[in-house]
């Protein structure tokens, strides 16, 4: 049988319909319509009947799409085994992920990655810490990077950073700047929540530490929301230094007690099966080396939350 015709076939059957499936995968919906005819015509029977606009399999269909499922992937199964040994990084990576910063943090190396690597397919999962280690996951995944990663014996250190405070310049001028960490009591803070609750503030100043958990109407369990709140001036917010990199330059969020910060927190990559490497995870784990680097400069989208005075009364939920 034809892999092509194959394909097609399944494309067909996945999205009962020629018309969806062309649309979806960007072929004509000509070439799908022959390849099924080529198929039929060699099995001699219809694997389609309509009902309706809907394309249903026929009993000799519902045989063969098991059938075609296994032979399909088995054939990328090898196309991808005759390319590593031809030293090149291609095929599927999955990689798990903690999702506190997926956005800013792991979707900007993917970009990057993909550029020097476009053969590499990316299957990029985001888990909760208490989720990402379970042994149905690990089983799932070709790798794991993620911040302040528990396992060190199992995992390199790709990158350090800290957490510090930081509030809106408009927040500052109405409420007054801290001076010291027990001028804090006097403020408003917009909190991370974690699963067992608010996360506290843990800051040090050479070997002084300290431990606050600020008074907040405003927790939220998605660092995006607490960086918004703050450069939205409703309080000072615990987030870190790389986070809050861009919105700083542009003004619209500045340091608070910048003496103060978190321990570092680390960020790693854990390499699942690190004895049976692929050139594909190879190759990523060479990238984040490569990108966690003092000297890596990324080009790209950006993600940043700004400030816009005076805009438009042209967003939805605006007075028209």
């Amino acid at each position: 049988m034809n892999i092509e015709a194959l394909g097609s076939f399944l494309k067909i059957a996945e999205m009962k319909s020629l018309s969806a499936a062309a649309k979806l995968y960007g072929l004509p919906k000509s070439t799908l319509s022959l390849r099924l005819k080529q198929l039929e015509g060699e099995i001699g029977t219809d694997l389609f009947i309509r009902d309706g606009r809907s394309m249903v399999l026929t009993e000799a269909g519902q045989t063969l799409l098991a059938h075609a499922l296994d032979i399909v992937e088995r054939c990328e199964a090898a196309r991808i085994a005759v390319s590593e040994t031809l030293d090149e990084a291609v095929g599927t990576l999955r990689i798990g992920a903690t999702g506190e910063f997926g956005t800013a943090f792991y979707s900007q190396m993917i970009h990057a990655f993909r550029k020097r690597h476009p053969k590499v397919q990316l299957d990029l999962t985001f888990f909760s810490p208490q989720a990402l280690y379970l042994p149905e996951r690990l089983e799932m995944m070709d790798a794991i990077i993620s911040w302040d990663d528990g396992n060190a014996e199992d995992s390199e250190t790709l990158w350090t950073d800290r957490f510090a405070l930081f509030a809106s310049r408009d927040y500052l001028a109405r409420m007054g700047a801290p001076s010291a960490p027990a001028d804090i009591d006097n403020h408003q803070g917009v909190l991370f929540r974690l699963p067992a609750g608010p996360q506290g503030w843990r800051l040090q100043r050479d070997t002084e530490q300290i431990a606050i958990l600020p008074r907040s109407d405003l927790i939220a369990n998605e660092y995006w929301t607490v960086k918004y709140f703050a450069v939205a001036g409703e309080g000072i917010a615990y987030l870190p230094t790389f986070f809050t990199e861009i919105e700083c330059r542009r003004g619209h969020l500045v340091p608070v007690l910048p003496a103060w910060k978190s321990a570092e927190q680390r960020v790693t990559l854990r390499m699942i099966r690190p004895q049976a490497v692929s050139h594909r995870m190879a190759a990523f784990r060479d990238f984040c080396r490569d990108y966690f680097s003092p000297t890596y400069v990324f080009h790209g989208p950006r993600y940043y939350v700004e400030t816009v005075l005076n805009a438009p009364n042209d967003l939805p939920g605006d007075p028209s």
